[in-house]
């Protein structure tokens, strides 16, 4: 497992908002499309000399999907059409074509590159479905905190307001609680090591015209860091999406997954954030739409 910690443990050095390159520390989405599993390679990078490439047949995935993880190899690669439009037209990718013992991890999620010599055995990785826990003592913990942190965001210029919408001066130096509009969408307790009562929920604030959904965690009452944003230009409502945590030390360092069990209209999506006592940090937001939803 050793191999597979390091990989993680730099992927999810410090907190932040920003996704890293795709297939940034080979980790990848992997989707269902046709009765096949499959990664697309959205970001091709030249190779080096003697560098065998991320995707290529041959290469090794633990592939963590709705129900467990197991191990997958890359048994072709093609170019095709579907995942990624620009102008409204689909683009061709390389397709890397999984195959694994699908039948014990319900929808894939996400696949983790591995070194050939990779094995489970032994692993002391944790594997939680996390049921939605919000209540209204939920709100009563922590919504004066959310709204806190609303009005900090505005001040300092963080809480971006769109184009068309048009806040009075009032409204963006000196906001009121009762001007932002609230909800919590998901939350479940986790064990996260160096937090007593670590908490990861999705709450979508509204202020005028702008709509923000943000990842956070919290310890008890209090927040742990910033919004990590979850933008609706991947746009499942929270209510389509479902989340499991992967701990892949059982140590208290999890990454929380989300995914669409099936496609909604505007196709599949799935995200990452890693959750460690500094913070949460986004390492995963993807959409698989081979429909150019943006035509729509």
């Amino acid at each position: 497992m050793h191999t597979l910690l390091v990989a993680l443990a730099l992927a999810c050095a410090a907190p932040g908002q920003t996704q890293e390159a795709y297939g940034s520390k080979g980790i990848y989405p992997v989707y269902e499309t046709a009765g096949q599993w499959i990664i697309f390679d959205r970001d091709p990078k030249p190779l080096k000399a003697g560098e065998t490439p991320p995707l290529g047949p041959g290469a090794r995935f633990l592939v963590v999907g709705s129900h467990g993880s197991e191990l997958f190899t890359v048994v072709r690669t093609s170019a095709t059409y579907g995942g990624a439009c620009r102008k409204n037209k689909p683009l061709k990718l390389r397709a890397a074509l999984l195959r694994g013992p699908r039948g014990a991890l319900g929808s894939p999620i996400i696949g983790i590159r591995v070194k050939e010599d990779f094995k489970l055995q032994g692993s002391q990785a944790k594997y939680l479905t996390l049921p939605d826990e919000v209540n209204e003592g939920t709100y009563s913990r922590l919504g004066d905190a959310i709204k806190s942190a609303a009005i900090s965001d505005i001040k300092n210029g963080t809480f971006r307001f769109t184009l068309d919408d048009n806040p009075s001066p009032g409204l963006q130096q000196d906001p009121k609680p009762e001007q932002i509009q609230m909800k919590i969408d998901f939350g479940a307790r986790l064990l996260v090591r160096g937090l007593a009562d670590a908490f990861v929920f999705i709450e979508a604030s509204q202020v005028g015209a702008t709509f923000r959904r943000c990842l956070r965690l919290a310890d008890g009452e209090k927040l742990v860091a910033q919004c990590v944003e979850m933008p609706d230009k991947l746009m499942a409502e929270t209510a389509l999406l479902r989340f499991v945590a992967y701990d892949p030390s059982g140590q208290g360092n999890p990454f929380l997954l989300a995914y669409t069990p099936s496609p909604p209209l505007w196709g599949d999506e799935r995200w990452g954030f890693s959750l460690r006592s500094a913070g949460p940090k986004l390492i995963l937001s993807d959409a698989m739409d081979p429909r150019c939803r943006e035509g729509f």
